[in-house]
């Protein structure tokens, strides 16, 4: 870059120093040129003062003091809570919080109550036993549990309510009476509105309940899963049950599957009740129905269904035995209700009419006479135990010990058929009259079968038989009619030294 005009090109070393001894600094904060006592000279910078503002260090300072007082007070409230969870947890394991408990108990169930180890911590409430105990009036009679863990909510350690999620307690037994008219329904007076204990479930995985005596139940389920919901979207308590063994006095063993009951009021709606017969999952015994058990001159009726069930479910053992298979109910009127009175020594009906279950089969067998014919017809052994696969009806029919099929009706057609009405007693003592139909086809012109049976009717000649026997041993008469018809045509002798020689052999039961 050149010079300015007004500048010599060139300068000597003495017009130099002039020139810096003359020219002030350009810029007085840049300093002035000072010569020192001794001659030599520097630049003297004068002094800046210290700015007393300073935003960025001040806005550290102040965030730094905020979060020690937030630090301090998180610390004081979590010592404070401590403090407060604490004390709640000692007053609730404190013997004034356990009688309020019972009260509250008592005054949410109408039940005395006895509780045994009690003890909270800040999740659940837990305890050992809790026993209630109702006045005759009540259907309940007593509940008896173990092994109790209620979820809970912080709220019930202010004593006032108890409240939470879920009730869990290791088994349970319930035991259901008769209630007695004109006695009281609860020990306790129920207090104006929400009751003082309150959970959304209860649930054991083991139930075992009982209807009527101790000594000699109506009704016993052992060994069911069970959950009991306050509320439903409809407003009501609803009981589940899951599995089970269940007895009914006088009745085969059953095994409970599935049951949904609701509680309205003094009233039970059963929504769905169903039992299997034990070793069985195929076939079902359904029950809906509702259940008024303080209206002991009304009976109760539940609509009754079967699907595949077995006969031996129904009928028992014995008597399962000379008729089995798998039925189904079909509509019928004045018939498939379960019935019964809500009184002591009350006698439950059963009445179902019934048909042979699709792609099963009825077997009926155990008397004389089928061995009889089976062999007057040249030993055809199907007589002997006849099957009907596809046309077998009838009705069942159980009250006060009493079993009945009647309005039965088996037909083979081109061999067999079998009407009438049989019976079994409480002492298993059977009674009744069976009409036994055979093809004309399958009976021989000479044979004395001919002279026995009746005209022709609807494709088979037919005899009338009474029972009687015992379901082990079941007797009829078609020996005697055998007598009656006077012999026409002997049957073949058997071989010596073999069974049925003599047509008591023939008949005898095997």
């Amino acid at each position: 870059m050149s010079a300015a005009p007004s500048e010599p090109e060139k300068y000597s070393i003495d017009e130099m120093m002039d020139r810096l001894k003359g020219s002030p600094a350009e810029n007085p904060e840049d300093g002035e040129l000072v010569t020192r006592s001794d001659g030599s000279q520097a630049i003297r910078v004068r002094k800046r003062k210290r700015r007393s503002s300073q935003p960025h260090k001040e806005q550290s300072v102040r965030t730094r003091r905020a979060r020690i007082i937030q630090v301090s007070a998180a610390l004081i409230l979590v010592f404070l809570a401590v403090l407060t969870v604490g004390g709640a947890v000692i007053y609730a394991n404190s013997s004034p919080f356990r009688e309020g408990l019972l009260q509250k108990i008592g005054q949410s169930t109408g039940a005395t109550t006895d509780l045994s180890q009690f003890r909270m911590n800040p999740k659940t409430a837990n305890a050992n036993d809790l026993t209630l105990e109702w006045p005759a009036g009540n259907l309940l009679r007593t509940l008896t549990v173990r092994g109790i863990n209620a979820e809970v909510f912080p709220t019930s350690f202010l004593g006032k309510s108890m409240t939470g999620e879920e009730v869990t307690v290791a088994e349970g037994n319930l035991t259901l009476q008769i209630p007695k008219p004109g006695t009281a329904l609860r020990t306790v007076n129920k207090v104006e509105g929400e009751l003082p204990i309150r959970f959304n479930r209860y649930r054991t995985p083991v139930l075992n309940l009982t209807l009527g005596s101790p000594e000699s139940p109506i009704l016993r389920l052992y060994k069911s899963e069970a959950s009991l919901t306050s509320e439903t979207q409809a407003g009501l308590p609803q009981m589940r049950l899951y599995r089970g063994d269940l007895a009914i006095s006088g009745w085969p063993n059953l095994r409970m599957n599935r049951a949904l009951i609701e509680f309205r009021g003094n009233e039970i709606n059963v929504v769905s009740l169903q039992v299997f017969h034990p070793g069985d999952d195929r076939g079902s015994l359904g029950l809906t129905g509702t259940i008024s058990p303080y209206k002991q001159s009304q009976t109760s009726n539940l609509a009754a269904s079967l699907d595949a069930f077995l006969v031996e479910g129904l009928a028992g053992a014995h008597l399962g035995h000379i008729i089995s298979g798998r039925i189904d109910s079909v509509s019928a009127a004045k018939s498939n209700y379960f019935s019964f009175l809500p009184v002591e020594n009350s006698s439950p009906t059963l009445d179902i009419a019934f048909s042979v279950t699709p792609s099963s089969n009825i077997e009926f067998q155990g008397f004389p006479f089928l061995l009889g014919i089976a062999q007057l017809l040249d030993g055809d052994e199907w007589f002997e135990k006849p099957v009907f696969d596809t046309d077998a009806t009838g009705t069942f029919h159980r009250e006060k010990g009493v079993i009945t099929f009647r309005d039965l009706n088996f037909v083979s057609k081109g061999r067999m058929a079998i009407q009438g009405e049989l019976s079994m007693a409480a002492n298993e003592a059977l009674s009744g009259k069976l009409r036994v139909g055979l093809s004309e086809a399958m009976i021989p012109k000479t044979s004395r079968l001919k002279t026995m049976m009746g005209p022709a009717k609807e494709g088979f000649r037919w005899i009338t038989l009474n029972i009687g026997g015992s379901a082990v041993s079941p007797t009829d008469n078609f020996k005697d009619l055998f007598t009656e018809a006077g012999a026409t045509k002997e049957p073949a002798p058997a071989p010596d030294g073999t069974e049925r020689s003599t047509f008591d052999e023939l008949t005898r039961p095997r």
